[in-house]
């Protein structure tokens, strides 16, 4: 533990350098029947002081005090670190929170604030079902203005100083606060309050009171005894204590003669009682209505003390205590003369101030306070450990492999489930379009940085060090440059001593002239030679980087016999296991599965395979701790039918699948001939659901500028439309192709340019239809129907391929939604569809002459077609996401067991943006006041 950032009481020493804390960072572990943590607040010292007067009190507890250290008016704690180490530093937050629910049994949560820094949440109640389920006995306590509703204050204390708050900072407290008393009147365990005041905003709460050390604060010093009594005014916060409000009035009595006015601010806790017992009158707070630490310490010293206290209050303390509360009720209004009254009658200030240490000795030296928390230590409330607050909804996580926001279909499920007032994470890889935490309306999107632990360590790690220094060629371009740069370098070099040579020749004056030995002139010719043998030598080792690349052929599909022969002999041999070929699926583990392990999940849906691994290994660990967590696997592809990608590496996903897959408790695919061959290949009980990549319902306010109209094209041109990923598996070469036979064609490829794209651009030159081929951008997800629906025809013209063959796409179902007629190569899912349906025509996969055909055909018939798909509701709405989101609510029922009710409302199964902005928060009952109050000012003046 660093001494400097850590502080603890005088009697509890450092450990020294063989303890458990000098060894993790850590407070050292107790040796107790029952070991209790306070934090993490510890305003005013209470924290450490609760824990010591507990310790006392019960001989079988130990209790570790814990705050993190702001700079300014830190007190002492058993444990303590850095606030900039308690919000951003990761590692220790988890390291603290696993030392916690391994070495204590009970926690007193102050103030609602996370323990752990923001771990599990951005505050306290999100910490609580986490220590549930670990077993441990959780209690509140509340300080002040973290459950002090603005809005209730004002109602009920004139002085209130929340109206003369900035409004931001007011809405702020006004959520906390509601936030935090909603947590605390609903909690079923122990709550505490410090100040009696507070019990108007927790009623449920038993009163804690603060706790001073009397001896410290004692004094001998006799009251207005000055020449000039002193009044000392020390406010931890001005604008809560009223400051701005009685120092003027101070100032006024002090420059008559009739005071010494002591305004104290900044003052180290250490020094206070040194200004207290030189002071015959302390002035408290005279806007919140009620008393605290620092009105106790005066009374302990025997001080009279001023403060404003709401008439109920007293009642209460008196109530409670039997015991009159010595402290001078005053107000802004009243200040000045109860402070003239005072002094005038000094007989009677100091009856009054005498009262003030038997009355803190009695309720506030950490006796009442220890039989207060007692009950929590020796019989805790039965919390039943599956509570949480209301507004920790049931969890679900999304995973997937990619950056999420590149995926339209991982978003539609997240926004879709988010609808139903379930709480959704997405969590993926950190990409080209997100990195780090986004919230996008109700989903938040997580994409933490994978540090390479497995991937660039052990055998692998010393293999590629080998290979790099034996390999006698290049492996790119880049390692050829930067070698042949060397060589450049040295060719100059050698080039300016030749140049030299000359130059010195011309120069007139022979001691000028520079000699060159014979020696020298045969070194330099050798070095000559041996340069332009590394350039021969460079030349060669390059070879396999700078050959020429051979044309590339627009129909090569990156499958066939060969690959297919690999493809059996990886799946069969350890070459294609998943662990040896992908060891950054560990790397992701190390990373994402702690946390996996801190959220509270109830469901991982896995979008694809990547993440299988993953989240079956995060259910399997929750099991142990006696938690079950749902696995949901949405596989998007047949795997070892995934074109282009190294038969090794398809061989190792389809083992990462077939390792996993029967962990998952529902299987969810793209179509119905990939449910099947699912159900084959896995031997599943059950066939998998089938939701497929349908587009979502666009807004009723979007604006898109039509495909038709972007190109510039007239109503009458016919105008092909392909929207989608292009690579040479896709079949759009064919109908590059098909071009010079379709005159006045013209088609759309609606795709990001990559060097497919190029290719089938240079080939319409070559075929000399490049006017009437066109790359056009992506628009969002959600409006694509609009942006394709002035096109004639939609094409799918997809080559044949395991995964084709099976596939339903994503342009197939927008389309629909647009009310284009088909046309589709004879992949079996589509085609059946297409012939079935009425939706267009089918040709034979990679038959330009086929393609013509269709498309001719098509055209002919094309109104009717359009009208009999946009005239056909149930055919859109079986195409459409709402009609997955119904397929979808069914599974997550039967997984989860019950949904809330907002997944039974009308609009349950409609989302209308994949990637909306965050909620607006609703409007506070602060607005309402300054709303009517702002109102109430108008009509004064009018």
């Amino acid at each position: 533990m660093d001494r400097n950032t850590t502080k603890r009481r005088a009697d509890r020493p450092a450990p020294s350098d063989g303890t458990p804390e000098a060894r993790d960072g850590m407070p050292a572990r107790l040796d107790a029947a029952v070991r209790l943590l306070v934090g993490p607040a510890n305003f005013a010292g209470q924290g450490t002081r609760w824990a010591r007067a507990l310790e006392d009190r019960a001989p079988d507890t130990k209790a570790t005090s814990f705050a993190f250290f702001k700079g300014v008016l830190d007190y002492p704690v058993d444990y303590g670190v850095p606030a900039r180490t308690y919000r951003r530093n990761p590692r220790w937050r988890l390291n603290f929170y696993n030392h916690v629910i391994r070495n204590y049994t009970h926690v007193l949560l102050e103030a609602a604030r996370p323990i752990f820094g923001p771990l599990h949440g951005p505050d306290g109640s999100f910490e609580i079902p986490h220590l549930l389920t670990k077993g441990l006995h959780v209690a509140l306590i509340a300080h002040g203005s973290d459950v002090r509703v603005p809005s209730r204050h004002v109602e009920t204390e004139p002085w209130s100083p929340f109206p003369d708050l900035e409004d931001e900072t007011v809405e702020l407290l006004e959520r906390n606060a509601t936030r935090a008393v909603e947590l605390f009147t609903s909690y079923p365990g122990q709550v505490y309050v410090s100040t009696p005041d507070l019990l108007d905003y927790v009623p449920n709460a038993a009163w804690c009171p603060v706790i001073v050390d009397v001896d410290a604060w004692r004094s001998d010093a006799p009251v207005l005894a000055h020449d000039k009594p002193v009044v000392a005014h020390a406010p931890s916060k001005s604008a809560m204590k009223g400051s701005e409000l009685i120092d003027p009035i101070m100032e006024r009595l002090a420059e008559r003669g009739l005071i010494t006015y002591r305004r104290v601010e900044g003052v180290d806790p250490a020094d206070m009682p040194a200004v207290y017992r030189d002071a015959d009158i302390v002035l408290d707070q005279f806007r919140i209505g009620s008393y605290g630490v620092a009105a106790c310490e005066a009374m302990a010293a025997g001080r009279v003390v001023v403060g404003h206290i709401a008439q109920h209050v007293r009642e209460r303390v008196a109530a409670d205590t039997g015991l009159d509360l010595p402290i001078v009720d005053a107000t802004p209004d009243t200040i000045e003369q109860v402070v003239l009254d005072l002094i005038a009658h000094p007989e009677r200030a100091r009856e009054l101030a005498a009262r003030g240490p038997a009355f803190v000795e009695k309720v506030h030296d950490g006796r009442w306070s220890a039989e207060v928390l007692a009950s929590f230590v020796e019989q805790p409330a039965p919390v039943p450990v599956d509570w949480k607050p209301s507004w920790i909804r049931p969890k679900v996580v999304m995973m997937a492999g990619n950056d999420i926001v590149s995926d339209a279909r991982v978003l539609k499920y997240a926004q879709t489930v988010a609808n139903w007032d379930l709480d959704v994470t997405c969590i993926g890889i950190p990409g080209r379009r997100l990195r780090g935490v986004r919230q996008f309306g109700k989903v938040q999107v997580l994409c933490p940085p994978i540090p390479s632990k497995v991937l660039l360590t052990g055998w692998r790690r010393r293999l590629t060090i080998v290979k790099t220094n034996l390999r006698p060629w290049f492996a790119t371009e880049a390692e050829y440059l930067l070698a042949y740069s060397r060589w450049q370098y040295a060719s100059r070099e050698l080039r300016a001593e030749r140049g030299r040579d000359r130059r010195d020749h011309e120069r007139t004056g022979d001691q000028r002239r520079v000699r060159r030995s014979l020696l020298g002139r045969l070194q330099r010719a050798a070095r000559w030679r041996s340069l332009r043998l590394h350039r021969a030598v460079l030349q060669a080792r390059a070879y396999f980087v700078r050959r020429p690349k051979r044309e590339a052929d627009l129909t090569d599909l990156g499958i066939g016999k060969r690959r297919e022969r690999l493809l059996a002999l990886h799946r069969r041999l350890p070459t294609g296991r998943w662990r040896r070929v992908m060891p950054e699926v560990m790397d992701q583990e190390l990373t994402l599965g702690p946390l996996l392990d801190r959220l509270l999940i109830e469901v991982i849906h896995v979008h694809d395979v990547f993440m299988l691994g993953i989240a079956a290994r995060a259910a399997h660990r929750a099991a142990l701790d006696g938690r079950t967590i749902k696995i949901i696997y949405d596989a998007h592809e047949y795997i070892p039918g995934v074109p282009v990608v190294a038969p090794r590496r398809v061989a190792a996903y389809s083992d990462l699948e077939r390792e996993f897959i029967r962990d998952a408790d529902r299987v969810i695919t793209v179509s119905e001939p990939l449910a099947r061959w699912l159900q084959r290949d896995h031997k599943l009980a059950e066939l998998p659901d089938v939701v497929l990549n349908a587009p979502v319902e666009p807004p009723a306010d979007a604006e898109v500028t039509g495909l038709r109209e972007l190109l510039g094209l007239s109503e009458g041109v016919p105008l092909l439309v392909y929207g989608g990923g292009v690579n040479r598996a896709r079949g759009v070469g064919t109908v590059v192709e098909a071009l010079p036979q379709l005159p006045d064609v013209h088609l759309a490829i609606v795709a990001r340019a990559n060097s497919v794209t190029a290719e089938l651009q240079a080939r319409a030159v070559e075929l000399g239809v490049s006017d009437r081929v066109h790359l056009a951008p992506f628009v969002s997800a959600e409006v694509v129907p609009l942006y394709l629906r002035s096109a004639s025809i939609g094409l799918s013209p997809l080559l044949h391929a395991p995964n084709h063959d099976i596939a339903v796409t994503n342009k197939f179902c927008e389309y629909i939604a647009a009310g284009l007629p088909i046309i589709t190569s004879d992949t079996p899912a589509q085609a059946d569809l297409v012939n079935e349906l009425d939706l267009g025509a089918v040709y034979p996969a990679g038959d330009v002459d086929g393609l013509v055909r269709a498309i001719c055909t098509v055209l002919a018939d094309r109104d009717r077609l359009a009208k009999r798909i946009t005239d056909d509701p149930a055919l859109l709405h079986r195409f459409s996401w709402s009609a997955q989101a119904e397929v979808i609510r069914s599974a997550y029922t039967d997984v989860m067991g019950q949904l809330p009710a907002a997944a039974w409302t009308p609009t349950a199964t409609t989302i209308h943006k994949l990637i909306p902005a965050p909620p607006e928060p609703p409007e506070t009952r602060w607005h309402a006041f300054r709303k009517a109050r702002a109102e109430k000012l108008a009509s004064d003046g009018a």
